[in-house]
């Protein structure tokens, strides 16, 4: 694949999404919680974002527990916003990848909380009258850096796409180069989509084969890229080899470079797709692993939302999240999009 295209097709990917079965069963509570998982990881995650895990341990002894009251009055942040603009511009059809443009635009002027270097950079261009991706393709020319900020969002084209894996990978590709054109950024969606796709059926997910049939497909060395950069790789080390992905977030617990790395959020998804422990232990432990709390957060909630469904998330969390019934219209949307 060459490092400046966008990625429209993916046979490999698509051909093992094909073979899943269906199960109707509890369908409706996995999609709500894929949406309620990112909104309370995202939350949990707020207040010690960019902090290490030994800062964590010692403000936080016994771990991180509740999420601050006071969001369920605030603005959304940037993780949990942009997914919802995303699920209402899916839900809205017609050009998704310019309106959504147009949302982000309009949810910097309105909010912008939280909002990462490379997506203001790329809705100032985007302000000045460039479309996608042509003003992510621009950003990432000058400054070739590969951030979370596409994945942390990516969970609604899931919803919207998880029957339909061609439009599954496509889509994935094409909201997430709205602001962010890296390759590995591109391929963090599309993965990420596909386990959450595979968990909304109920399978649970065979890592090696996803990410052998990525490989197969031109998804650039993820493995080799977050080695390269020198950030926690363990998760994909551990899939390339073939042996169990570690049971507990341990891996994550290491002074980090690049905190908002898309490899990194990516490696949470694919870890809570896999780990023994529960929704909320599993979360927990991302989060009091430090680094980019919110985001890492938000995917691995995400990922877990679709595993254990919206009701093995705890009650006071779901108290205070912002606009919950907004967010849960839009999981009850994008699945009845897709059936």
């Amino acid at each position: 694949m060459n490092d400046l295209n966008v990625v429209v097709v993916a046979p490999n990917v698509s051909a093992l999404l094909e073979g899943t079965v269906r199960c109707e069963e509890g369908l409706r509570d996995r999609a709500r919680g894929v949406m309620l998982g990112l909104a309370v990881g995202n939350l949990l995650g707020l207040p010690m974002e960019g902090w290490s895990y030994r800062e964590i341990d010692r403000w936080y002894p016994d771990g991180v527990r509740d999420i601050d009251a006071s969001e369920a009055h605030r603005p959304m942040d940037d993780d949990l916003a942009q997914a919802v603009d995303l699920g209402e511009v899916l839900l809205g059809g017609g050009d998704y990848v310019g309106e959504f443009g147009r949302r982000l635009v309009a949810w910097r002027r309105e909010n912008g909380r939280g909002i990462g270097i490379t997506t203001d950079r790329v809705i100032g261009v985007l302000e000045g009258g460039h479309r996608p991706p042509d003003a992510a393709r621009t950003v990432y020319e000058g400054h070739p850096i590969a951030p979370n900020g596409g994945v942390m969002r990516c969970a609604p084209v899931a919803l919207a796409r998880f029957r339909e894996p061609e439009r599954l990978v496509r889509d994935s590709a094409a909201t997430c180069v709205v602001t962010h054109y890296a390759p590995t950024s591109q391929w963090s969606c599309i993965v990420i989509n596909a386990v959450i796709a595979l968990l909304l059926e109920g399978i649970e997910t065979d890592l090696s084969a996803l990410m052998a049939a990525a490989s197969a497909d031109g998804c650039p060395d993820m493995l080799g890229a977050a080695m390269g950069d020198g950030i926690p790789s363990e998760v994909l080390e551990s899939i390339a080899s073939g042996v169990p992905v570690a049971e507990d977030c341990s891996w994550l617990r290491r002074d980090q470079r690049l905190i908002g790395h898309t490899l990194i959020a990516l490696q949470a998804g694919l870890w809570a797709a896999v780990t023994p422990l529960g929704f909320a232990e599993a979360l927990r432990q991302v989060v009091e692993a430090g680094g980019d709390t919110d985001t890492n957060g938000a995917v691995a909630g995400a990922v877990l939302g679709a595993r254990y469904g919206g009701s093995a998330i705890p009650g006071r969390w779901l108290d205070v999240v912002p606009e919950r019934d907004r967010i849960e219209g839009v999981a009850d949307g994008l699945l009845e999009s897709a059936e």
